[in-house]
């Protein structure tokens, strides 16, 4: 089971995978940080079925559905 948090920016996106890090010191999960305007999206697609939480934006989000294999969204649960 995991978690996509969707921010509309970059510079948001970063902000939260900062405070998940800070949280993340005292639990056991593990959080990514996939943004636009940086390069990296092969790396991204090695390791995203092994995020517990994806902090994304919406035009990378909109990426890996389209090109990473195994991506699946078809569980995802809107809250």
């Amino acid at each position: 089971m995991g978690c996509i948090i969707l921010s509309p920016t970059r510079d948001l996106a970063t902000q939260l995978l900062g405070v998940l890090k800070l949280v993340g010191k005292f639990h056991g999960f593990s959080a990514g940080l996939f943004i636009g305007g940086r390069k990296g999206v092969d790396t991204e697609k090695e390791c995203v079925n092994e995020l517990n939480i994806l902090v994304c934006t919406p035009g990378r989000l909109l990426q890996h559905m389209d090109e990473t294999p195994n991506f699946e969204c078809c569980q995802l649960q809107v809250n």
